[in-house]
Parts: C-alpha cells; structure tokens; sequence
C-alpha cells in the first residue's frame, strides 16, 4: 500500500513539473514576440500626388578658401554666428606673406632702375650720333671735292695758282677725316635691348600682385551677409589650399533638394505645385518645382528636383529632413499599401513583409502617394501582408504576433 501511494506522489511530482516547463516556456516564447499591426498589399486606383522625400539645402552657400597653406593664428567666429559682409572671420599668419610681398617689390624696383639706366645710355648714345652729322658732312666733303676739281680745270688756263690748288686739297683732306671719325663714333654707339628687361619687369610685376593677394588673403572676411554653418580650421592648426576653411550661407531661401528614381522623373515636371514640409516644424509650404535634372547622377543613379521655399524668419534650417506631395496624374489599378508601413535608411526606402509569422525586410520602390496610400512600383505584390504599427522595432527574420489597430 505504501509503495502504492509513493508511486502516485511520484507520478503527480512529474506530471506538475513537466506542465510548468510546458507554460514557462510557452510565456517566454510570446514574449519574444514583437507586437505589430499589419495591412495587405492592395490594388486600387490612386490620384495625383506623387511624395518625395529629400533635404533642405540653402540656396546661397559660399566656402571660404586659401591658396597657400598657412599657420591659423585666430578664429574670430564659431558655427552659427551671424555675419555682416567684411567681417573678419580667420586671421591666417602673415609673415610668409609679408616676406613674399618685400622680395617682390625689391624685384620690381631693381628691374625698374636697370631699365631707366639703360633708356638714360640709349638717349645719350642717340644725342652723341646726332651731333656728328654724317649727312650733312658728306655733302661738306661733295662740295669741297667739286670745288678742288674746278680748280684742277682752272690750272691748264692759269687762272688757278698752285696755292690755291694747295688749299683746296687740304680742305678736302679734312672733310674726309672729319666724315671718317664720325663714321667711327657711330660704329661704337652700343645697341641696347630693353625687351628681355622688360618682360622681366612686367613678370616682376605680376609676382608682387599676386604676393599682395596672398597678405590680403590671410584675414579671411566675410564675402557675404550670411551665417556661418562650416568652420574647419582651429587655433594654430594649418589652413589647407583648396579645401574650404568654412561656410557662409543665407537661410533667406532654401532650395528643396529631392532625388528621384527613372519612374517618378518622368512624371515631373517645371511649374508643377507641391507642399512641402519640414521635419520638426508643423508649417506646411506651398510652392512649385524649378528645375528637374535632364541627366541621371552617376553615382546614385538619381535625378535631381529642386523646389524653391522663401524662409526669411529662418525657421527652415539647412539639412532638415523636407517631405513633398507633388500633384500629378491619376493612375488606375496600382499596387499601394498604407504610407505609414514604410520605412527609410540612408538610399533606399523598405518595409517589412510578414510571412509565416515571421518579419523579413523587403526594399520597395515608390510612385505616387494619394493621401493615406502611396503606390510601389517594384518589391511587392498584391496579396501581400506588410507590418504597420511596431514596425521601427522589427529586425530581418524577428518573430511577431499579430495585433489589431
């Protein structure tokens, strides 16, 4: 009897035990799960609104730059400061600059003296020639020899003395020396070059300019009224050529900036009107496209569509993310789901398809929107079932028990 009782003490022991496993095990298993609300993937006709989701851009930017690497002696602003124009800004170190600036202008005023020496040589050698005049001392020497050869016929008729005869020979022996010795003045004259000299200075010249450039270029100033949203320089570190030291732009208006697929350009256009919003402000903007890119970019393989939004009381601020609905053509049996079971990572839009319990992450294509639904262009198919409510905290192949909206 006892030994009956005990196997019956025993048989309930493993019975209780192996009914508690079965439960713990089964509450942990819904406690894993991840509670969501899901909606089917339908076909319906849609109006015209087609959403694009991009960024605002302000429309003025301008970058601060340097053409020499140079020590950053002070940064006068911090990001977010507002700046009038000429606004001293970065104060670069001006020694370099400075000692480049003094070398050139030596050059230039050393260039410029050689080249007076010289003009001043020339003149004189010029004056010189001039008053050793060859022309008219040969029509001198053309006279004297006419003269002595009347008087050679003169002598056969004894009209001419043999003194007289005398004299004009030596008359004509001294023009011919006088025309000799300028001929050799002339020849010594140097023949001065002051081409070479020239381009010399004019290249001297050139190189002060762009040295007086470079010492202006290290106080950095405001090219504009603006806000300084940039800054990539500190205190004592080096400013790089061609690599902006910081940013100036106006928020006064912002160009918002959308990439679009192959799909969505061909349904936009110019002059089309859109609303547009900004995440964290409730303001909704009316305002119409400008300008849709002709050409896909390389790189993302995406058009580009800008839409212009006048923000004088600053309120819109540069990177915001900008959601647009941008009326369109009705389309007619179109596969769309809710607008809220999608989702965004950096360059590509998603949601989570819900098979056998079981959530697995599937990236769409998206068309048009009509109020609640937007349309998918490509990654599902009708019949489907996506996750709504609770999708933010899904994973690829999360486990997730059905819940009612």
């Amino acid at each position: 009897m006892k030994k009956t009782w005990l196997f019956l003490a025993l048989f309930l022991l493993i019975f209780t035990s192996a009914c508690s496993k079965k439960e713990i095990t089964s509450q942990n298993t819904e406690a894993n799960k991840t509670p969501v609300s899901i909606a089917n993937v339908t076909e319906k006709n849609i109006s015209n609104t087609i959403e694009l989701v991009g960024l605002a851009v302000p429309q003025t930017q301008v970058p601060l730059l340097t053409t020499s690497p140079l020590t950053v002696n002070q940064v006068h602003v911090k990001i977010g400061d507002i700046v009038k124009k000429g606004e001293l800004l970065v104060s670069l170190d001006s020694d370099a600059a400075d000692n480049q600036v003094s070398q050139a202008r030596n050059a230039v005023s050393e260039l410029e003296n050689a080249l007076s020496k010289m003009k001043e040589m020339q003149q004189a050698s010029e004056n010189q020639a001039s008053s050793a005049d060859i022309p008219k001392l040969q029509g001198e020497l053309n006279q004297s020899l006419e003269k002595s050869q009347a008087l050679l016929d003169g002598v056969e008729t004894g009209a001419v003395t043999s003194l007289d005869l005398l004299q004009s020979t030596m008359e004509v022996m001294l023009k011919q020396a006088q025309l000799a010795t300028a001929a050799s003045q002339l020849q010594q004259i140097p023949t001065f070059n002051t081409l070479e000299i020239e381009a010399q200075l004019s290249q001297a010249r050139q190189g002060l300019k762009q040295a007086e450039q470079l010492a202006e270029a290290t106080s950095i100033t405001s090219p504009i009224d603006g806000i300084v949203s940039e800054l990539n320089v500190v205190q004592d570190g080096i400013a790089a050529p061609n690599v902006p030291i910081g940013t100036i732009i106006q928020l006064d208006n912002i160009a918002a900036t959308f990439l679009v697929n192959s799909y969505q350009v061909s349904k936009l256009k110019e002059g089309q009107s859109a609303n547009i919003t900004f995440e964290g402000l409730s303001d909704i903007f009316e305002s119409s496209i400008e300008t849709v890119s002709p050409t896909v970019n390389q790189q993302t393989n995406m058009f580009t569509v800008t839409i212009p939004i006048s923000n004088t009381d600053s309120t819109i601020k540069g990177g915001m993310r900008a959601t647009a609905n941008v009326a369109i053509d009705n389309l007619e049996a179109q596969i769309v789901i809710p607008v809220n079971a999608i989702l965004y990572d950096e360059t590509t839009s998603y949601v989570y398809v819900i098979e056998n319990g079981k959530a697995m992450r599937q990236d769409v294509t998206l068309g048009f929107r009509d109020q609640e639904l937007i349309q998918i262009v490509d990654g599902l198919t009708k019949g489907q079932k996506v996750a709504v409510n609770g999708k933010e905290r899904l994973k690829d192949g999360a486990v997730i028990s059905e819940q009612s909206e």
